[in-house]
């Protein structure tokens, strides 16, 4: 009986051995079960948050096409309003009247003269034609006088209207000689206009304020307009 009992205590205590090895190994294989499917999940989370941010990128991308497909709809737009205008242009040349050419040619003639006329001009050639040109038109009235402006009224290219003050002996810039302009014509009017204000005076003669009509004439003068037109009147 002792043999029997040693014989199945042996066979138990394999027996449970053997249950407890089985069941670390089975308790191995879960965690890595565990462990690999954490690892799925965290892939599969960022897989999806990489999913998430093409598709905000796709969206943005999609709303930018949008906008582009808008502003293109708008370019054909204009290029087709401007299509039917030249096309409406062409269809009343077509059908104009030997007056109304005759008509857009005597507009042009001033300039087409002036072109012709200084192309062949020195530098002080030029400059004397062009004060002749002030004299009668007094452009220099206009505050807001530009080479870009002044070459078009003259029928002057802005090079060489440019060019002519750049290296100008005495004036520093076009600027300079409209102001001189500008301040010989107010001395004129502050002559013959006693009653007119100072304000009236350098609005008149193409000055933007008071501030800057007072300033020019003091630095090419010496004195202020009020005192110009006292000294003037005492004469």
């Amino acid at each position: 009986m002792t043999g029997t009992h040693l014989l199945i205590a042996a066979v138990i205590i394999a027996f449970v051995i053997a249950f407890i090895i089985t069941m670390l190994v089975l308790n191995d294989s879960a965690k890595k079960i565990i462990s690999t499917n954490t690892k799925l999940v965290e892939n599969q989370n960022t897989l999806l948050e990489q999913n998430k941010m093409q598709g905000t990128e796709l969206e943005k991308r999609l709303s930018e096409l949008e906008e582009q497909k808008s502003e293109l709809e708008q370019q054909k737009g204009k290029i087709e309003a401007l299509q039917r205008q030249q096309e409406e242009l062409a269809a009343q040349l077509r059908h104009g009247t030997v007056d109304e050419v005759t008509q857009l040619r005597e507009q042009t003639r001033p300039h087409r003269e002036h072109i012709e006329l200084t192309a062949d001009m020195t530098d002080e050639e030029l400059m004397a034609w062009i004060d002749e040109q002030m004299d009668e038109t007094r452009l220099f009235k206009d505050p807001d006088m530009t080479v870009k402006t002044m070459a078009k009224a003259l029928g002057l290219t802005q090079k060489r209207l440019g060019g002519l003050f750049k290296n100008h002996p005495k004036y520093n810039s076009l600027g300079d000689y409209l102001n001189e302009k500008r301040v010989l014509y107010a001395c004129r009017l502050l002559r013959e206009e006693p009653h007119w204000t100072i304000e009236a005076v350098g609005t008149e003669a193409g000055f933007g304020g008071r501030r800057t009509f007072q300033t020019e004439v003091k630095r090419r003068l010496g004195v202020t307009p009020l005192q110009y037109r006292q000294a003037q009147a005492l004469t």
